[in-house]
């Protein structure tokens, strides 16, 4: 028709795509200005040196206890075994004595094992044969050697005697006939006490007395 309006013609594409919706990169962590300190995030992120440096210190105060008693153990051990030596060698005399007994009377026995440490031993007793009383010298040098050689006791000494007043007196015996016989002995051990002390003060010297029953 003239005058009217012209029709429209049809689109190709009636239908508009729809875009996929933009993807906005998530916003940068801004880093802390140089002197301040970081946020909760960045202090949970792993240890510091001071967490470090404290944990180090805890573990060497642990280490160092533990070493200190064991080696409290290793010298209460050794103590113990020393002074469970001094008594087997005073039971070890009373046996000898009683091995060597010649007759009823123990007066030999008494006049060899309670006087003076024989200088040397008795070599006819391992040769052409020996009498009762130098088999009991030889013994007497023998147990005394054992006494004071390196796997004895240190710095060990030994007195047989009868006593029974100065027990606590080293070396000192009263020597009464009616008196028992008695076996003091001496030896040094370590003092827990002095560490480092000098080497006066480092040891400490420890008696005892057993009383024996040889016949």
């Amino acid at each position: 028709m003239l005058g009217g309006q012209r029709p429209r013609p049809p689109r190709q594409n009636d239908v508009v795509k729809k875009r996929p919706p933009l993807r906005v990169a998530p916003a940068a962590t801004p880093r802390p200005a140089p002197g301040t300190s970081p946020g909760p995030a960045r202090r949970d992120a792993g240890f510091t040196l001071i967490e470090v440096l404290v944990a180090l210190i805890v573990l060497v105060l642990g280490v160092l206890g533990a070493a200190a008693m064991t080696l409290s153990a290793i010298r209460d051990s050794k103590q113990s075994g020393l002074r469970s030596q001094a008594s087997a060698l005073a039971y070890e005399m009373s046996d000898l004595m009683r091995a060597n007994r010649n007759g009823p009377a123990p007066a030999y026995q008494e006049a060899v094992f309670t006087g003076s440490v024989p200088s040397g031993p008795i070599a006819s007793c391992w040769t052409t044969g020996c009498s009762v009383s130098d088999m009991a010298k030889n013994d007497y040098y023998e147990w005394y050697q054992k006494l004071r050689s390196t796997s004895g006791l240190p710095n060990g000494d030994a007195v047989i005697c009868h006593d029974a007043t100065l027990l606590a007196s080293y070396p000192a015996c009263d020597n009464a006939a009616t008196a028992p016989l008695v076996v003091k002995l001496r030896w040094d051990e370590k003092n827990n006490n002095a560490r480092g002390a000098t080497s006066a003060t480092a040891v400490t010297t420890r008696f005892m007395v057993v009383t024996i029953q040889p016949y």
